[in-house]
């Protein structure tokens, strides 16, 4: 799958909405894109079709097609619709806003779980996704000056860590059960403790808060020091209060 903008065409991600024709049903397409996005959540992003959509929304499929030109366009305005806007980070310190951040991005995989794998693949950055990366990287200049270039290393650092921490391990994982009946669970000693006793305890993907805050500190704890900063304690709380 691509999004690559064939010439002369305008990227849809980046254009304005087409005007919405007098109709007994106007369509429009937020409509659309927002229509896709609740059929995504309900049944996954493989039920996502333009005819499905166009029954969705009460109209014949071709006129899905003047609002959103192909299939392609469509996943990558669902992406940035679901995606939505940042958290507000004014005023925090670099450590609080990295974790903020961190926890809003999770957040919208948790709500919306097939934009995970969209966000990884080809699909082109929005206008939405474009804000995030700007607010991770006016927080880091805002908060202790350091430059988009240099902060955009650390931005790739706790984005990568929330969607490995986001991905749907558990759906994949065995069973301890499965694994103590191929003969290899003594291959596995520290894992074993940590997989599904079996199939009817699986967890569905479902994340562990505790993992993800312990791994999160890790994370943004080595971002602070990779800021250069010697006295931690005022990049993790600039008002000087001691973190609770």
């Amino acid at each position: 799958m691509t999004t690559d903008v064939v010439p002369g065409e305008s990227d849809p991600l980046w254009a304005p909405a087409p005007p919405t024709r007098r109709e007994r049903r106007p369509l429009s397409r937020d409509a659309i894109v927002a229509a896709a996005v609740a059929l995504a959540d309900a049944e996954g992003i493989e039920a996502v079709s333009m005819p499905r959509l166009a029954r969705t929304v009460g109209a014949a499929p071709m006129s899905l097609y003047r609002h959103v030109p192909h299939k392609e366009a469509l996943l990558a305005l669902m992406v940035d619709a679901a995606v939505g806007p940042p958290p507000d980070l004014a005023a925090a310190s670099a450590a609080e806003g990295m974790a903020r951040w961190a926890r809003a991005n999770r957040a919208v995989f948790a709500a919306h779980p097939w934009t995970l794998s969209l966000v990884t693949g080809p699909v082109r950055m929005g206008p939405s996704e474009c804000a995030w990366a700007e607010a991770f990287l006016a927080l880091l200049d805002d908060a202790v000056g350091v430059r988009a270039r240099e902060a955009m290393g650390l931005l790739n650092v706790v984005n990568a860590y929330v969607r490995g921490a986001s991905a749907p391990v558990g759906d994949r994982a065995p069973t301890a059960a499965a694994v103590r009946a191929s003969g290899r669970a003594g291959e596995l000693p520290h894992l074993l403790d940590l997989l599904p006793p079996d199939e009817r305890s699986r967890a569905g993907g479902a994340s562990d808060d505790g993992l993800f805050e312990v791994g999160l500190a890790a994370v943004v704890d080595g971002c602070v020091r990779a800021l250069g900063r010697t006295d931690a304690a005022s990049v993790l709380d600039r008002s000087g209060e001691p973190r609770g």
